[in-house]
């Protein structure tokens, strides 16, 4: 996986910026590939979490496997957001979030988490989600949420873990729930950025950088005590600085 991601991430660098690629006679643009190729982890992430970790060099155990798909499931979330339409993804990803949270219900299970939060999220989700749809809530609420609890996780993962009460986790649940963070805050990023009135390219570029910093903090500060290689996610890191490139 990590050496198509390289292959891919020389490719996207040594090409002059352009808005779009041309395919016979079509156009594929960055975000195209970009929403595509997270997409795609995130999918065999949440469907083969062994195998998954295996293609980075981890070794994981129930638990580790348990929190690597939900990190899968993460992901298909961000991308899930790279395809909605502009005027409504900020209440629909408020839907969607309620969606994460019933599939991942298995994942937390494993850790014997309670849950009254998941369910007080689903019902505060719902109630975003509706109002940001009908106009009467400012988009910034959903946002901050996203940045809010994509912060945490990413820069306090341990605090995460206490706050929700998760049982017997590692050193690579610690890691996920970090990535977990990150994949939050590409999503709270590309709202953020949308509020702002940038452009969809505009805010995927801001969103894929915050990807491949995530990406670089795992390589600096998890890998080695997982004693994974640092090519993955340094590919990662160098795929979403190509597709971020203006």
């Amino acid at each position: 996986m990590y050496k198509l991601l390289l292959v891919l991430a020389s490719a996207q660098a040594l090409k002059r910026p352009q808005r779009a690629l041309a395919v016979r006679g079509g156009e594929v643009d960055p975000i195209t590939i970009g929403k595509g190729i997270v997409a795609a982890s995130g999918i065999y992430g949440a469907f083969d979490p062994a195998a998954n970790a295996g293609l980075y060099g981890i070794k994981a155990e129930d638990k580790g496997n348990a929190m690597m798909r939900l990190m899968g499931w993460s992901q298909i979330l961000f991308a899930a957001a790279l395809n909605l339409d502009m005027d409504s993804v900020h209440g629909q990803m408020a839907y969607h979030s309620i969606a994460f949270l019933l599939v991942a219900q298995p994942s937390f299970e494993k850790f014997q988490c309670p849950k009254a939060p998941d369910a007080v999220w689903m019902a505060i989700c719902a109630a975003v989600g509706y109002k940001t749809l009908d106009g009467s809530l400012n988009k910034w609420v959903p946002t901050a949420i996203w940045l809010a609890n994509g912060a945490q996780f990413f820069l306090a993962p341990q605090s995460a873990i206490d706050l929700y009460e998760m049982k017997g986790t590692n050193r690579l649940c610690k890691a996920m729930t970090s990535m977990m963070g990150g994949q939050m805050l590409c999503v709270g990023t590309y709202l953020a950025a949308l509020v702002m009135d940038k452009s969809q390219s505009e805010a995927f570029a801001y969103a894929m950088a915050v990807n491949g910093l995530a990406a670089v903090k795992f390589a600096l500060q998890d890998a080695d005590d997982l004693k994974a290689p640092k090519s993955g996610p340094l590919a990662w890191a160098a795929l979403s600085a190509g597709l971020a490139y203006k």
